[in-house]
């Protein structure tokens, strides 16, 4: 053996020792489980003390209260529903002349992480417009709510009586102007 070739082998030992070191961990990084993967917005979201205002009107709302249990922002787009043409996240906002009327969240509901939101007759709610026909007290309603990330999630919720809140809807508002107590 030359000592030319013996040096170069003594050169190349320290590589092949960190290549040696460093092969199991790419290898398990490559390789991991979908646990790793980013879950969705949906994924991170509870919805409980979940309800809806039995109407026999065009409009009604779900309410409740939404938890992101992740440490990101999740946002509430909308939704779809079997009971209504259209399922749309909704805010009270105050308007020019010092009132609150109804209207669509701008860009969705944000939940921040860790954060919970509570959807409430007056303040934020889930607004089912276009009703298929009368909700009744002690029904059930499933709501399908869509997420940022095209992501969705399932609730039913129960029907109750419910009189107050006298929301005002905003100039072009739904499919009239008029009032609602949604």
């Amino acid at each position: 053996m030359s000592s030319r070739s013996f040096t170069t082998r003594r050169a190349y030992r320290p590589l092949a020792v960190l290549v040696a070191l460093a092969l199991p961990l790419a290898v398990a990084t490559a390789c991991g489980s979908s646990e790793d993967a980013p879950a969705t917005q949906s994924d991170s979201v509870s919805i409980t003390d979940r309800w809806v205002k039995a109407s026999d009107s065009d409009m009604t709302a779900a309410f409740g209260t939404v938890t992101n249990t992740s440490d990101r922002e999740v946002t509430l787009t909308g939704g779809d529903t079997d009971v209504a043409a259209r399922v749309e996240m909704h805010e009270m906002a105050p308007t020019g002349d010092g009132t609150m009327a109804m209207r669509q969240v701008d860009g969705g509901l944000k939940i921040g992480g860790g954060q919970a939101v509570s959807l409430e007759p007056g303040g934020n709610h889930i607004m089912l417009m276009g009703l298929k026909g009368p909700i009744g007290a002690g029904e059930t309603v499933t709501i399908t709510l869509r997420f940022g990330d095209g992501s969705t999630t399932e609730f039913v919720a129960q029907a109750r009586d419910f009189r107050g809140a006298n929301e005002e809807y905003a100039p072009g508002h739904g499919s009239s102007d008029a009032n609602s107590d949604g």
